[in-house]
């Protein structure tokens, strides 16, 4: 995690002077923020956020969003159904193969002129950081139900609803990723900016309601412009992925 190295001190009871052996984190932890993509009917112009870790040779991709039933939400004169709803069931991915996920993700928004970008990044950390991530979705599994089981993954459904404010994707993602790297989105609420991607009908629907604007980071495009700058962690690795034409 950019400077995230400490050092333990051993002494040599052969050799007098202390020897330091440097300790150096090998795992890691990437946010994973997809793009909008499709258009027409078929367009999602949110985005997405996962976590990403990578731990003793396996992975875990944390990847939570409405992909159960969604559920009406009115604002005002304004109700918002089916796709364009904020709100659903709230379903956790948990995957086990980073490249499976990924292909996932390229391939939204196939068949239309625009296809998903992920921007991932990464950082790395210690182990017992890692652990921390993972058992904050173990804990949030205690009262999931399993919903299916496919080759790549396990999906649940968790007790709390997915709500476009909160808990969404990102920041769940962010939570999560707070147990490890408690700095990370501290001056998040400085790129909050929900009018560079709310659809017009959800500007109007959100100004119909009894909501505030947040202000914290819970839009993926949002926070991928606050990743860039990168103002409070230092990021250790970054890529790009996109479906190749």
């Amino acid at each position: 995690m950019g400077n995230n190295s400490t050092t333990s001190t051993t002494t040599n009871t052969a050799n007098p002077p202390t020897q330091k052996v440097p300790l150096k984190p090998e795992a890691e932890l990437h946010l994973l923020v997809g793009s909008a993509y499709g258009e027409g009917d078929k367009e999602s112009p949110y985005g997405h956020t996962a976590v990403y870790i990578k731990l003793k040779g396996k992975d875990y991709i944390y990847d939570f969003g409405r992909y159960g039933k969604t559920k009406p939400e009115s604002f005002g004169i304004f109700t918002l159904e089916g796709a364009s709803s904020p709100r659903g069931e709230g379903i956790l991915r948990i995957w086990n193969s980073f490249d499976a996920y990924i292909a996932d993700e390229n391939s939204q928004g196939s068949g239309t002129s625009k296809t998903r970008t992920t921007h991932a990044y990464g950082y790395r950390i210690f182990d017992s950081q890692a652990m921390l991530v993972l058992n904050y979705y173990n804990d949030l599994l205690k009262t999931a139900t399993l919903r299916r089981t496919e080759k790549y993954y396990k999906s649940y459904v968790l007790s709390q609803d997915y709500f476009a404010l909160a808990p969404n994707c990102t920041t769940q993602s962010l939570e999560a990723t707070k147990k490890a790297i408690p700095s990370m989105a501290k001056s998040g609420h400085m790129f909050v900016n929900a009018d560079k991607v709310l659809p017009t009908t959800a500007k109007l629907a959100f100004k119909a309601s009894k909501y505030e604007m947040p202000k914290y980071l819970f839009l993926p495009d949002n926070l991928n412009d606050y990743l860039m700058k990168s103002p409070d962690v230092k990021v250790d690795i970054k890529n790009t992925y996109h479906l190749k034409k």
